[in-house]
């Protein structure tokens, strides 16, 4: 990926950009860019971005973005200045959360929505939020040999969710955003590890239940970052419903094909 930068009106924003085609627009989660083969696998066959957002992987904070509302602005912001048009978007744990307040702020900027395991309906007291590093770790990754080489050290993602604070990051369930996801007529993929301890399934399936135009599908044998413990079908379930939308719910294999 590209590294490249774009000054916006509250200042300078770094992103990497990746491949051609149909542009598709990830938001990372809260420890930041971590380049997995979901994204190296997405960069084959579209015109990916990757914004990293401001504070975070030591670029400088924002002063006049201080909320999740004011960052969804400025993606907004981002994808009319260098995308120049609505484009697909992921977002995974605090890109999800963010995602959906982009598709309820700037609908006219989003095609596909796709929720990964997002945070931002937690019902309260529900999910576990270790602050230790080590304790983090574990429940992040249930196959951390799968981490890519070039990993960034953990200082630095701790670093980066001291970020959440300042954008006024809820543990539990944003009451504003819920009561605007009946308005989110996009046609959204919600996604969740079947390990996952950080989000529990009580925030997805609440989320299935409020987006009208959604599905839930569950990623097995994976923790929250399911990009990093099952990068192949998290590839092919994204990979299916980009290109397909609703027909990625339907068997196109050969059998399906060719019955008998």
């Amino acid at each position: 990926m590209q590294a490249r930068k774009v000054s916006l009106s509250t200042g300078e924003l770094t992103y990497f950009v990746a491949g051609e085609g149909r542009p598709v627009l990830y938001l990372h989660p809260a420890g930041g860019v971590r380049r997995t083969r979901v994204l190296e696998g997405l960069a084959k066959s579209f015109a990916l971005h990757v914004p990293v957002m401001p504070g975070f992987d030591g670029t400088s904070a924002h002063g006049a973005v201080k909320s999740m509302r004011g960052l969804a602005s400025l993606v907004g912001e981002f994808i009319e200045k260098v995308i120049a048009g609505p484009c697909d978007v992921i977002g995974c744990s605090f890109g999800g959360y963010l995602a959906a307040w982009l598709a309820a702020e700037r609908p006219n900027l989003v095609d596909h929505l796709v929720l990964e395991c997002p945070a931002g309906f937690r019902p309260k007291g529900k999910g576990e939020r270790p602050a230790d590093a080590g304790a983090l770790r574990k429940l992040l990754f249930l196959h951390p040999e799968k981490l890519p080489p070039e990993s960034k050290p953990a200082e630095q993602e701790v670093a980066n969710r001291k970020m959440l604070p300042h954008y006024g990051y809820t543990l539990d369930t944003d009451e504003e955003l819920l009561a605007r996801l009946p308005s989110i007529d996009k046609l959204t993929l919600i996604l969740h590890g079947t390990a996952d301890r950080m989000i529990p399934k009580e925030s997805v399936q609440l989320l299935k239940g409020r987006l009208p135009r959604s599905y839930l599908v569950y990623v097995w044998d994976a923790a929250h970052a399911i990009d990093v413990d099952q990068p192949e079908r998290v590839l092919a379930v994204l990979g299916s419903f980009l290109e397909r939308s609703e027909g990625f719910m339907v068997n196109w294999g050969t059998l399906a094909v060719n019955p008998g």
